[in-house]
């Protein structure tokens, strides 16, 4: 079949790769809100949780100090565990220091807790490249990544009005509530992925029952 052979769109439409597609095309919807949810609002976010403009700002630049520190330190484990399972455990852990955030009030409290959750979207974002990269065979894989992961792009077109919609009517619970319910489906999705860890790209994309 000329479209295996040279990796043609039309191949992601067809079995096996087209439930891969679908999940990680929801995958990538969903991350973009928890990611880039909190991310971009962080002075609003925290200025809403009681603390003034200037100290929201102060709060918001030492939260930021964990984006490249988050990274290096996952460095000693990227390999030791299975990559969706990272993944998920990312996802989740944005939606319930989320949720945690929504209940601190303390300066140290509010720093600690937007640590974790910038740690857990470090841990998100190369866990699921790495794995997006690994599960599609090589005849495919740049433009099936590429297709799924435009799916963020196109999320995020929608994420920054959606936050500001649920800050205005129902304050930080309801970004997080939102944020927390976009990271479950996300986690569920990837979660539904096949396993990648220990294994050549041929086994993987074997598994799948497509043609590398």
């Amino acid at each position: 079949d000329r479209s295996e052979r040279h990796g043609e769109l039309r191949q992601l439409l067809r079995p096996p790769l087209r439930t891969l597609v679908v999940l990680l095309a929801t995958f990538n919807f969903f991350q973009t809100i928890g990611f880039y949810g909190f991310g971009n609002w962080v002075p609003r976010l925290v200025a809403d949780q009681g603390v003034s403009i200037t100290d929201s700002l102060a709060y918001s630049a030492i939260i930021a100090l964990a984006f490249p520190i988050g990274p290096f330190a996952f460095t000693l484990f990227a390999d030791r565990f299975e990559r969706k399972w990272q993944a998920v455990a990312a996802a989740l852990g944005t939606a319930s220091f989320g949720l945690l955030f929504t209940r601190a009030r303390e300066p140290w409290t509010i720093i600690a807790v937007g640590v974790a959750i910038t740690l857990c979207n470090n841990l998100l974002s190369y866990s699921y490249h790495a794995y997006q990269a690994e599960v599609f065979p090589t005849t495919i894989r740049a433009r099936a990544v590429g297709f799924v992961y435009s799916f963020s792009r196109l999320s995020t077109i929608f994420t920054s009005f959606l936050i500001a919609y649920f800050s205005t009517r129902f304050g930080n619970l309801g970004v997080f509530a939102f944020i927390a319910a976009s990271m479950v489906i996300a986690a569920l999705a990837i979660g539904a992925g096949p396993p990648t860890r220990g294994l050549t790209l041929e086994r993987i994309s074997s598994g799948l029952g497509a043609r590398d």
